[in-house]
């Protein structure tokens, strides 16, 4: 059985600690903020998105209550996932990864690249900045548009 790691979170000024099911975080042990003194000051979330949509927490008053809490409630979540589960989480987490890497760089996602390639109800791509492309597809569209009464 993979052993359960806690890692501080070191972007914080308050104390927090990820919890980790192998190279997946699985939740978290911090401190509250903006909370008044008489509240309790711990707080604890078990579950993970995506793959675990069940998500749950709460607050506490010692960091030994949330730690135990999320104990308790891990050991029930646990059995009701898959390795799909865990895989999903990895997945969104590695392309979340590898967007932040070309944002930095300046790039661009290729859903936010302007584009005047169109495809025809034929099939074909054309460039619909280019007339001599566009020109034999209007037909196309036209008719297309027609039948599913966009056009008259």
């Amino acid at each position: 059985m993979t052993e359960l790691t806690r890692r501080r979170d070191k972007e914080l000024a308050r104390e927090k600690w990820n919890i980790f099911h192998g190279d997946v975080c699985i939740g978290a042990i911090g401190l509250r903020a903006g909370v008044p003194n008489h509240a309790d000051q711990w707080e604890w979330k078990c579950g993970f998105h995506p793959g675990c949509d069940r998500t749950t927490g709460g607050p506490t008053g010692t960091f030994e209550q949330a730690r135990a809490a999320f104990e308790a409630k891990w050991q029930q979540l646990l059995p009701t996932l898959t390795e799909a589960d865990f895989q999903a989480c990895r997945d969104q987490r590695d392309w979340t990864e590898r967007k932040q890497a070309m944002w930095e760089r300046g790039e661009k996602l290729p859903s936010q690249q302007p584009s005047s390639l169109m495809r025809c109800p034929c099939g074909a791509m054309f460039d619909s900045h280019r007339p001599a492309e566009s020109h034999v597809h209007r037909q196309h569209i036209y008719a297309a548009q027609k039948r599913d009464g966009i056009r008259r």
